[in-house]
């Protein structure tokens, strides 16, 4: 078969290179919205920490097993040190265990970041991923969980899990110490279960935007289109507009725009307005896309991108990178602790599902 790919990409090297000129990017014009602008280090010294979260899973026949791991790095006059949370478990097989998985790996992400702040002198954390997409993003539950239950847990629950959260420190998934209550109480356990998680998930994503001037979030791909309007994402149409450093004129995106009420906070997250931009730390390097959940101007984004510029290499926080390393939770690591828990031990069919 590898084969007759090699001669149909002799073949079609031509026609393909011929779509790639005709596509929408090289008539678009980004002059009017990409500044190119030298960053110079800055000679402020920011106290800046990074966060990043990684989950993983293994599916067995009679359930799923999977790993959390969440760290926050900063510089301090002592070294370099860090905070990191973890989490191992097993979940049943149903239609919402993706979902599910994001959002607890979302909760461990910002506990631990909140953790960071709170026990560190921080200015800035910087965050990875996109901060907005979290709180915008429907939960599928939403649509499909009878009004009554949903009514039941916001009553009953939700100020229980608010207390828990209040007084208790620890990087978990608190919702879940309701997990037996809720069992007893609902005939399908499930779905109110996780409604409970997506309430937890919006008042830990609120807190954190309580924190608004020191969190950055920065995401290295992003398919967004609210710049030019066209199938080609906004960062693709930039990094071929110029190769420089500088940044784009920024964006802002309210919260209140979104159609449907939040279960919780709703009138703090409506409140929200995020400035959205892109921006080349370095010359030749990627472009970055960043989200500040406040109203930024274009001299705010120049202070912000050369302290970012300080603890950067190849046009890239370090910080950032060493966190997203050290905890990518890869498939040799689960197997190992497949084997810890002793789920290997019995053999192919018994068992292990893929």
């Amino acid at each position: 078969m590898l084969d007759s790919l090699y001669e149909k990409a002799l073949k079609k090297r031509e026609s393909i290179k011929q779509k790639l000129g005709e596509m929408e990017y090289s008539r678009v014009d980004a002059s009017q919205q990409w500044v190119d602008y030298h960053f110079e280090e800055s000679s402020l010294n920011a106290n800046i920490a990074a966060g990043d979260g990684s989950i993983n899973k293994r599916r067995f026949l009679p359930f799923i097993f999977y790993a959390i791991d969440a760290e926050g790095i900063i510089h301090t006059p002592d070294g370099l040190k860090r905070i990191e949370s973890s989490e191992i478990d097993i979940i049943s097989h149903h239609k919402y265990v993706e979902d599910r998985l994001r959002s607890y790996m979302g909760i461990f992400e910002i506990k631990n970041a909140l953790r960071m702040l709170n026990e560190y002198e921080v200015d800035l954390f910087l965050f990875d991923g996109s901060l907005l997409g979290n709180i915008i993003r429907p939960f599928p539950i939403e649509r499909e969980l009878k009004e009554q239950v949903k009514e039941i847990i916001r009553e009953k629950y939700l100020p229980l899990l608010e207390a828990k959260l209040e007084n208790s420190p620890k990087v978990s998934i608190t919702s879940s110490e309701f997990a037996n209550n809720i069992e007893g109480e609902f005939e399908e356990d499930v779905e109110p279960m996780i409604y409970l998680e997506n309430l937890e998930n919006l008042l830990v994503i609120s807190d954190l935007m309580e924190r608004r001037e020191k969190i950055v979030a920065i995401s290295k791909t992003s398919t967004s289109t609210e710049y030019f309007n066209t199938k080609i994402p906004d960062m693709a149409i930039f990094d071929m507009h110029s190769k420089k450093q500088g940044y784009s004129r920024p964006r802002y995106s309210s919260v209140s725009g979104v159609k449907h009420d939040f279960p919780v906070r709703n009138s703090f997250l409506k409140s929200l307005t995020f400035t959205i931009f892109y921006a080349r730390l370095e010359d030749h390097k990627n472009i970055l896309k960043f989200e500040l959940p406040y109203r930024a101007t274009e001299e705010d984004i120049k202070v912000l991108l050369k302290a970012i510029k300080n603890i950067s290499a190849e046009g890239y926080p370090l910080l950032l990178k060493k966190a997203h390393n050290d905890v990518v939770i890869r498939k040799n690591d689960l197997n190992n602790l497949s084997k810890i828990m002793g789920f290997l031990e019995k053999s192919g069919r018994e068992m292990l599902n893929e």
